[in-house]
């Protein structure tokens, strides 16, 4: 049985250290972590849908693990919401959303939805940016530099009269 992203994430947040975080980070390094984490916090993406949590059937009574489908196999798809380039009407596309949720586990759902919100660390409160920028450096885009303000002085005006007159 495969580690579910939701375990990765509990697993993070029940280690104590910040080493031992990133550590675990490091350790389930894949492309779903990377990218339910860049979703959450690379301001650039927003998946083409409705902010919250839409209305799909959630079977808890399911272990993690023996679901229809994961997140592993399922995120190959994540192009239709994050492309808005798809040829797809918006209702068709929460449509194929409502699907994933109700194929993958009820808590991995439940991620891809906060992570959709940019609202993870609601839930996973040690998961932070800079905890994810130093678990992997190159995941996301570089903080923009906040410059001085530059402050402009005006010039006093000149006592000294200009003539147009050339003489």
């Amino acid at each position: 049985m495969k580690t579910t992203v939701p375990q990765v994430f509990e697993e993070v947040e029940k280690s104590v250290t910040r080493e031992t975080k990133i550590k675990v980070l490091r350790a389930y390094d894949a492309m779903v972590v990377r990218g339910i984490l860049r979703i959450n916090f690379d301001p650039m993406i927003k998946m083409d849908l409705p902010e919250g949590e839409p209305p799909f059937k959630k079977d808890t009574s399911i272990p993690a693990g023996y679901s229809e489908t994961n997140l592993f196999s399922e995120f190959r798809r994540f192009y239709i919401w994050l492309n808005r380039d798809v040829n797809l009407s918006k209702q068709r596309k929460e449509q194929l959303f409502i699907q994933l949720l109700e194929g993958i586990h009820w808590s991995e759902a439940e991620a891809v939805c906060l992570a959709k919100d940019k609202k993870l660390q609601t839930k996973y409160k040690s998961i932070t940016e800079d905890l994810v920028r130093e678990a992997y450096p190159e995941l996301l885009p570089v903080r923009e530099a906040v410059a001085e303000p530059v402050i402009k002085v005006k010039a006093a005006p000149s006592k000294k009269k200009v003539s147009l007159n050339a003489s």
